[in-house]
């Protein structure tokens, strides 16, 4: 359904965008000292953020109906879409609760515009904030983070964990406690304030972190910059002391610059809502490299700031808090960084076992598993430059029939055979190939030439009589050729050559005998 609206071009003007501009800035213009009065200005400024809440609501609702899965989408680009229109459904759900809260302040401070509250918000408005906070994360953990591997998958999880560790620590360290006797209402207002103020730092860098070490970003890269900017400016304000609030003239532009960040949110998710409907895609982004400096950016700054709190304060509770901080980004990072290294240690077996195949592929053959001609005629090179090497080259006879009488699948075993008892008839360090075909080489060094005359027989032996290959009895007779080579008189080619030479010599006499035999 939300599949079918318009296209709207991005250069058409947009009232809504127009509408959120000029109330910013009618903010900025009341704030000036002394030009509205400051029961006014409060009362306007919860009415303005009604209605920035409300247009952030409308806007996030829209792209939760156009995110949708497009029809005939695969099953994982539909759960990735669906994903998405799951992030945007408790965005505007976080709105929703935002405009509760915003009218629940409004009727305290319709009632009593000066009182301290008026300002710095009642524990609902303050409550709200922190709910709507939580739905923003989890909407944000909804979101999808690319084509990640499990094990990427858990770094960068590993990752977020401490730099929002990191943020943590910041923002309890920044957080001001609210004045009063330590009963049940203030454990209330501490604890609201603790969710609010270092839960806005948590929001912020949350969202830096998706951004930059997941694999897909959830906005248009505009909506993105004015969100981040937004909630940055908005976790600032909320290191503000409350006490600066209440007190002309830093409460005026406070309310104003509170009304900035509310609108720059609005206005990102406006913009969001208008680039989807403009049909603008959303782009996976490729890591620039396969790690982030953000997380030891991000134990660095916490031990930092645990240095500086300890000099200056000594160990106070806050000093304790920092340095629990400084502790659990510590651990985070240590136990990254042994997932990493189990990691390069998969790769590296990875490695291993594929540098295995590739030489396997290179210098070996895929049916019997012999050396091939590659490998063959290197070894055959370093042999004659290390002294005297024989080579026994060898062509099976009759083969061709072998394939026309009992099928493909026979001739290969029959090669498998003889490759089998090529083996068993050589030493370990001796080299066994197949060159191709029904043509085999095998290759010896330091023979003597009794020993030579007998290995010879043994192999000439071993490729006689029949083999039983399944049901058939297949014949086997081959042809053998030798030739001993010394560095200096011959190459790997002549010596080859030489025994190819003494290989049709011997199958000429096979088949004179066949001949005589048949005559």
């Amino acid at each position: 359904m939300g599949r079918q609206w318009a296209a709207q071009p991005r250069w058409r003007a947009d009232p809504v965008l127009a509408g959120l501009v000029l109330v910013i800035l009618g903010a900025m213009l009341g704030a000036w000292p002394g030009l509205v009065p400051v029961a006014v200005q409060v009362t306007v400024f919860w009415l303005i953020l009604a209605v920035v809440f409300g247009s952030f609501v409308r806007s996030s609702w829209r792209v939760a109906r156009l995110a949708g899965p497009a029809a005939g989408a695969g099953r994982p680009e539909a759960a990735r879409a669906r994903a998405r229109q799951s992030m945007w459904r408790l965005f505007t759900v976080a709105g929703v609760v935002l405009v509760g809260g915003t009218l629940a302040q409004l009727v305290t401070v319709v009632g009593n515009p000066l009182a301290p509250v008026a300002s710095t918000g009642t524990g609902a408005q303050i409550g709200s904030l922190a709910v709507a906070m939580g739905l923003v994360v989890v909407g944000m953990l909804r979101h999808p983070l690319g084509d990640l591997s499990a094990a990427e998958t858990f770094r960068l999880r590993i990752d977020v964990a401490t730099v929002m560790a990191a943020a943590l620590t910041f923002g309890l360290w920044l957080a001001e406690l609210p004045p009063g006797s330590r009963d049940l209402g203030w454990i209330t207002r501490t604890s609201l304030t603790l969710l609010v103020q270092p839960g806005l730092f948590l929001v912020v860098i949350f969202a830096v972190v998706k951004v930059t070490l997941g694999g897909q970003s959830p906005f248009t890269r505009s909506a993105g910059i004015l969100g981040g900017v937004a909630a940055t400016l908005q976790a600032i304000l909320q290191a503000v002391p409350l006490s600066m609030y209440a007190q002309p003239p830093t409460q005026s532009w406070l309310l104003a610059a509170n009304v900035l960040t509310s609108g720059l949110l609005a206005i990102a998710v406006r913009v969001q809502e208008r680039r989807i409907r403009a049909a603008a895609p959303v782009a996976a982004r490729e890591a620039v490299r396969p790690y982030s400096l953000l997380p030891y950016g991000a134990m660095g700054a916490v031990w930092s700031l645990t240095a500086v709190v300890l000099a200056l304060h000594g160990l106070d509770t806050r000093t304790w808090v920092v340095a629990t901080g400084a502790m659990v980004t510590t651990t985070l990072v240590v136990g990254r960084q042994v997932a990493a290294f189990r990691h390069i240690a998969e790769l590296l077996r990875e490695r291993d076992e594929l540098a295995a195949q590739l030489t396997e592929l290179a210098f070996y053959d895929g049916l019997t598993r012999l050396a091939n001609r590659g490998l063959f005629m290197r070894r055959l090179h370093d042999a004659l430059a290390a002294g005297p090497a024989t080579v026994f080259l060898i062509d099976l006879d009759e083969f061709k029939p072998v394939n026309d009488a009992y099928g493909h699948a026979a001739g290969d075993q029959l090669l498998i055979e003889v490759g089998r008892r090529l083996r068993a008839c050589v030493r370990d360090g001796d080299t066994v190939a197949r060159l191709g075909g029904d043509e085999f080489a095998v290759l010896v060094e330091g023979l003597s030439a009794d020993r030579r005359d007998e290995l010879a027989g043994l192999l000439a032996q071993a490729l006689s009589g029949e083999v039983r290959i399944g049901a058939a009895v297949v014949p086997l007779r081959a042809s053998i050729g030798m030739a001993t080579g010394r560095h200096g008189v011959h190459d790997p080619d002549s010596l080859l050559h030489e025994a190819d030479m003494a290989m049709y010599a011997v199958k000429d006499r096979h088949r004179a005998l066949l001949d005589t035999e048949r005559g």
